[in-house]
């Protein structure tokens, strides 16, 4: 009995040592000193850096600390030996995913290695920088790594034209992108493309994003990376997210494209932290180490392979797989099918099948429970700072779920039974799975395969049958947990409770081997043990110095519903002591907003107030196209923003009036302007209606009033602003 209740208690921290540790199988190598010629050096990357950045003040598009990050680039671009050219260029875009149409006037770098003339490939990154940070992750890390690229290349020169475009204005609308796209004379040759982003200061080189289909430039990616870390359910979720990146512009022209980021740490993403002293020398050197070699299977003469959509995963950074999705797909139905056979076969259909999926279930439920009960006691995303033990904490919850109602509901069913519904639980998920993501497929293919070979040799030979189901668990322990790593690392304001699913798919396969030896004196082992877990996460520090906590301030002037508020953004998380003397602070949202933040009442404060004038107002039947220009006041940002229900057709600079796209939703409509060029623009707003409209006029200076200046003092100093500076903002409203 001894034997048997150490053997399930082995199982268990088996499990929970496997979630611990999985960050190690996502984990960049580290940067090497000594580094062979026409290799990527990590350290003269991070130098040019360095002296691009200069004092690492935050560059914006189209403001004076960009025109000198410009010129320092453009001078390290000399010393490598290339003839830099900067285009300029007015641009707006709209974006996909909010019905936003920004504008800026941008100045792209656009430098080549080559021949003059044939189809190129373009590595692009974008020099400027968030309002709100220095930017050495985002995007330095782009422009470190392009200009060592640059290097090596200069001395080995590739067969066909490479072109490095470092643009301008991705932050605020993809601008520099879309000026290249739209307007640059070289854009037409281009056949390839490798992009740089970051949304984090650490973490692997992940390849996230590719054109569809992408066959083509899946294989370049097998025949180049040394150390991959990218799967096909990443590339299909960042269709899906609101995040986007230059590419979404580049996406039209059908270009093979890798697009790469780092994601690891967030907290220090649009902050004041994203210093070239925060930026993980083993990230750059995984991600410089990565282009450059994609740069030169990419840079090939060779002509393209053939190739439809794939799906693909690396296994721990090791190997790389991949499969056309119609082999993928069909694996998988066969395999459904033969694990719904075996199930009806030997009578797993009805209470095995139900007993795991209650287990399954039942882990779900308590980790959203846990979850929800450490946002009451707990408000915010207190883990952001020591995500281990929190998200430990899911992972206990879940195993003790699933073991208690195994535990309960197993007595009298055969195992081989329970190994059958495990697994056609499995698989059924994954072809839920597969229909919104199908890149999803690759990962329910090789366990479930070992699995049901273990299933029909039950019967002939059951000791090499009980050998394929631990294979086939660790199998998918292996390959689940490495999605569990970057799942993590993609949702650091949670909810905790999203990887439950995938983590209890990952633990049920060793559970069922070990369900007959639960007791109540096992559960209450495990119990205790999650117990201490659930306890530790609650006392993690929701700050450290490697990751700060978030806290924005504005002043808010809205001329247009008489208010005047302090405005704090910190993801509802609590107030710091003492705040309450600086008003009656409450939870709510700005008007035309849904994101939720702490508003007090504020003062009167004299701000600059921005104007419009109405240069020409043309109807044609129920439409009308409107042309002004926009007097900021000295604001860094100005926007002109549409109630949801005004028939807002398209906007932009005139001449390029874009139209809001059917995926943007139903929402606010902004047209927004960044720079200080904002005021010499003619802008067009074309209606869907003949009547006037009025709209909110904003203006946005990323400073604090001086009446803010004691809630900047009373600041934690373990907390900093993020994704934009403190603000002061008026809203006057605005009559078309």
């Amino acid at each position: 009995m001894k034997l048997q209740a150490a053997r399930v208690l082995g199982v268990f921290l088996l499990l929970m040592c496997a979630f611990a540790i999985k960050g190690s199988l996502v984990a960049p190598p580290s940067a090497s000193a000594q580094i062979a010629a026409g290799q990527f050096d990590t350290f003269r990357a991070l130098a040019r850096l360095q002296r691009i950045l200069g004092d690492q003040r935050p560059h914006s598009v189209d403001t004076g600390a960009n025109d000198a990050v410009r010129e320092r680039l453009v001078a390290e671009l000399r010393a490598i030996g290339l003839t830099p050219q900067v285009r300029e260029a007015d641009d707006c875009q709209a974006s996909p995913r909010h019905r936003t149409v920004s504008c800026s006037h941008v100045r792209n770098v656009v430098a080549s290695i080559g021949p003059a003339t044939g189809r190129r490939l373009l590595l692009n990154a974008h020099y400027d920088s968030s309002p709100a940070g220095p930017g050495a992750s985002d995007d330095g890390i782009g422009i470190a790594t392009l200009l060592e690229v640059a290097a090596v290349l200069k001395v080995q020169p590739p067969a066909r034209p490479v072109t490095f475009l470092f643009n301008e204005g991705e932050e605020f609308g993809l601008n520099g992108a879309g000026a290249f796209a739209a307007q640059d004379p070289l854009a037409s040759s281009v056949d390839a493309l490798i992009n740089i982003e970051a949304r984090g200061v650490s973490g692997p080189a992940t390849m996230f994003e590719t054109n569809v289909p992408n066959g083509p430039a899946i294989i370049a990616y097998a025949q180049s990376s040394q150390r991959p870390n990218a799967n096909s359910i990443a590339t299909d979720m960042a269709t899906l997210i609101p995040n986007t990146t230059d590419v979404e512009v580049f996406k039209a022209r059908g270009w093979k494209t890798l697009s790469y980021a780092i994601i690891g740490n967030e907290t220090r993403y649009h902050t004041s932290g994203d210093t070239v002293e925060a930026l993980n020398r083993a990230s750059l050197f995984q991600m410089g180490s990565e282009v450059l070699a994609a740069t030169r299977v990419m840079a090939r003469a060779d002509p393209d392979a053939d190739g439809g959509r794939m799906v693909f995963t690396d296994i721990a950074g090791r190997l790389f797989v991949a499969l056309p999705l119609q082999v993928s797909l069909s694996a998988l139905g066969v395999l459904a099918i033969a694990a719904l056979a075996v199930s009806w076969k030997i009578g797993a259909l009805k209470r095995p099948l139900a007993t795991v999926v209650l287990a399954w279930v039942a882990g779900v439920a308590l980790a959203v429970l846990v979850g929800w009960l450490f946002g009451l006691i707990r408000p915010g995303a207190f883990w952001r700072a020591s995500p281990l033990l929190p998200y430990l904490t899911i992972y206990a919850v879940v195993l003790t779920a699933q073991m208690a109602v195994l535990a309960r509901m197993t007595g009298g069913i055969k195992r081989h039974r329970l190994r059958a519904a495990t697994w056609l639980l499995t698989l059924v998920l994954g072809c839920v799975a597969t229909i919104v993501l199908p890149g999803a497929s690759i990962f329910f293919i090789a366990a479930p395969a070992v699995a049901i070979g273990g299933l029909l040799a039950n019967r002939k030979t059951p000791q090499v049958a009980t050998m394929l189901f631990w294979l086939a668990a660790a199998i998918q322990l292996l390959m689940f947990s490495q999605l569990l790593a970057m799942l993590e690392l993609l949702l650091v304001d949670g909810p905790l409770w999203a990887v439950a699913p995938l983590a209890g798919l990952a633990a049920l396969p060793f559970l069922i081997e070990v369900t007959d030896a639960v007791d109540r004196w096992i559960l209450s082992a495990v119990g205790v043990i999650a117990g201490a877990v659930v306890l530790g996460a609650m006392l993690v520090p929701r700050t450290t110095a490697e990751r700060p906590g978030r806290l924005t301030l504005d002043y808010l002037r809205d001329d247009v519903a008489a208010r005047r508020q302090w405005s704090v953004s910190n993801g509802l998380a609590p107030l710091p002591d003492g705040w309450s003397r600086f008003g009656r602070w409450k939870q709510s949202t700005l008007r035309n907003s849904t994101a939720k933040r702490w508003l007090a009442p504020a003062p009167t404060i004299d701000l600059p107030a921005p104007r419009i004038a109405v240069l020409s107002s043309v109807a044609q039947g129920r439409k009308r196209t409107v042309r002004l220009s926009i007097d900021p006041a000295g604001a860094d940002t100005v926007g002109l923003r549409f109630a949801k229900d005004v028939p807002v057709l398209a906007m932009g600079i005139a001449g390029q009036a874009r139209a809001i796209p059917a995926s943007a939703g139903k929402g606010t409509i902004m047209l927004r302007c960044s720079g200080r060029s904002c005021g010499r623009m003619v802008f067009e707003v074309r209606l869907g209606t003949a009547k006037p409209v009025v709209a909110d006029l904003i203006r946005t200076r990323y400073a604090m009033v001086p009446q803010g200046k004691p809630l900047i003092d009373a600041r934690p100093s373990s907390h900093i602003p993020q994704y934009l500076p403190d603000s002061s903002v008026r809203i006057v409203p605005a009559r078309l």
